[in-house]
């Protein structure tokens, strides 16, 4: 498979970002420093700032270079942030997480499940359901389905560990964009079963399709999560007129 560069790049510039080395409202090297610093072409620079202004983490000023707009003490300080892992959410909110897996099996994809997910009829699929908790709580699940040509191997103790862990350092697929669509849904008897709702009666519903840097669809998944705990920050960009 071949390395997506610019992936790299944008992963470490992020990382950069959070932890404060690029702090808010500083610029970034210049294009040409940044080419020299990563060793690589000036279009995969860009690519990797366009993917970071979108993500709402840079915003280009015309004639001075890449200003930080993101300051990870005020923005999103609870929602997800990006295609960021439940593991890495712990990490950056510093609760203890935990996942339980429910389910993981391989089987194909049927009509219905074709026109829930967007693959193709007849794909063989990986499925596993998760539920989290955070410092002891039930507070979401997540219900993913993985394209299994592109995700073979999947087992209750990676799926445990995590699943991104396993494709980005294992099988060396770089996860590149995410379509998410989100609704506030009436709680079912399953998420009764397998959250904490506190005497809520609805959930928030995230439903993603994960595309990987040569623009297939690798994973849908549907996360239900507990009211109080579920948040979204997007960042929405004005088009130039």
């Amino acid at each position: 498979m071949p390395k997506a560069v610019f992936m790299d790049i944008y992963h470490d510039l992020r990382e950069n970002i959070e932890d404060g080395t690029y702090g808010y409202q500083s610029f970034l090297p210049s294009e040409a420093e940044l080419t020299q610093l990563f060793n690589c072409s000036r279009s995969s620079i860009r690519r990797a700032l366009g993917m970071l202004a979108q993500d709402g983490y840079v915003q280009a000023q015309q004639g001075k270079g890449v200003r930080v707009i993101r300051n990870p003490t005020i923005t999103n300080p609870a929602g997800y942030n990006g295609l960021e892992t439940f593991n890495e959410l712990a990490r950056r909110r510093g609760f203890v997480g935990g996942t339980q897996v429910l389910v993981c099996e391989e089987l194909t994809a049927g009509d219905a499940l074709a026109a829930q997910t967007g693959f193709e009829v007849g794909s063989r699929l990986a499925h596993i359901l998760r539920a989290r908790t955070a410092d002891g709580r039930a507070i979401s699940t997540d219900e993913s389905y993985y394209l299994a040509s592109e995700v073979p191997g999947l087992t209750p103790e990676i799926v445990k560990k995590s699943v991104y862990e396993y494709l980005e350092g294992v099988l060396g697929i770089k996860i590149a964009t995410s379509r998410r669509t989100i609704t506030i849904e009436a709680a079912t008897e399953a998420d009764e079963r397998n959250i904490d709702l506190d005497g809520f009666n609805a959930v928030g519903v995230m439903r993603s399709h994960t595309f990987d840097a040569d623009g297939i669809m690798i994973e849908y998944t549907e996360s239900r999560q507990r009211p109080g705990f579920f948040s979204y920050n997007e960042t929405a960009v004005r088009p130039v007129r």
